[in-house]
């Protein structure tokens, strides 16, 4: 900030430099150098002095509204950077699905806001290629994305989760330690629609399987909803039934299947600043978070 408008501004209006030093905390002779500072810069004499006190010359009344108006952009500068720093009024935009925004972001989310409180989120739930599709066209800052399946982003992993079956309590795999796909495949499934690309169907088709798909769903709450009324099977994520796999049998698959969840964004260096506070918040404890939700295996090594 250049502080010679600012102490130009203030004698001009305090009609004294010996003033306008007291009340900027400056001495007497610094206000006079910064005043013949802006004068020689200009060419022109700005001010005359009078028993009176301070006088703008006509230069002076010419050029003052440009120096008040420089001073005016200045402090809406500083208190936008201060903002900034504080993440006042800032809001950050995240393409996300059902098992980050139930069990992983709000944990996140609640102990961020203990430093930003007044930041703002927007969590637009979708499927892995229209996160992308929104990131890519800056509806959103960043997003929730499987690298598997989409392109055109930078990405950085953050855990991968496992897939496990999700049966009735009555069915009798229940009480089993594992189950294989092809005991899965006969039965009714209740398929977990994960848009243009299906993990559970991948893992049938790369053991030429084929699963008697009755339902697809979007909503895990209500697959478990299903599955307890004894409607079949699915296959969901170990990060979905967290805290949730309530009077359901979860059991391992014998030939597991994964899948990696990445931040994706278009350019980490031109995301908003309070979008690249929140990313170094996940880097920090996401980690922990998972382990707090008992799926600590499904942390990324």
């Amino acid at each position: 900030m250049d502080h010679r408008y600012e102490i130009f501004a203030a004698a001009v209006r305090l009609k004294s430099f010996t003033r306008a030093a007291k009340e900027l905390g400056y001495t007497q002779s610094a206000v006079s150098q910064a005043v013949r500072s802006l004068e020689a810069e200009l060419g022109t004499v700005l001010i005359t002095r009078s028993h009176d006190g301070i006088t703008l010359t006509r230069d002076g009344e010419i050029f003052f509204p440009y120096f008040e108006s420089i001073l005016a952009g200045e402090r809406a500068l500083h208190a936008r950077m201060k903002e900034m720093h504080g993440l006042t009024d800032s809001r950050i935009r995240i393409g996300t699905f059902s098992s980050i925004s139930q069990n992983l972001l709000p944990p996140l989310i609640s102990s961020f806001l203990g430093s930003y409180p007044e930041t703002r989120f927007d969590l637009l739930q979708g499927e892995y290629t229209s996160i992308a599709a929104g990131v890519k066209s800056g509806e959103l800052d960043f997003g929730f994305v499987s690298p598997e399946f989409v392109s055109g982003l930078q990405t950085e992993t953050v855990y991968t989760d496992t897939m496990m079956a999700v049966l009735p309590l009555s069915s009798p795999l229940a009480g089993l330690s594992s189950v294989s796909l092809s005991q899965l495949a006969p039965l009714p499934c209740i398929l977990l629609d994960e848009g243009r690309y299906s993990v559970a169907l991948k893992a049938f088709e790369a053991h030429r399987l084929k699963p008697d798909i009755r339902f697809k769903v979007t909503d895990d709450y209500t697959i478990l909803a299903m599955i307890r009324r004894r409607m079949g099977y699915s296959l969901m994520y170990r990060l979905t039934l967290a805290g949730a796999a309530r009077d359901v049998a979860v059991i391992p698959i014998r030939e597991p299947f994964h899948r990696t969840i990445a931040m994706g964004w278009r350019d980490f260096e031109t995301l908003p600043y309070a979008a690249r506070k929140f990313i170094a918040h996940i880097r920090a404890n996401a980690k922990q978070v998972l382990r707090e939700l008992s799926v600590s295996e499904c942390i990324s090594r």
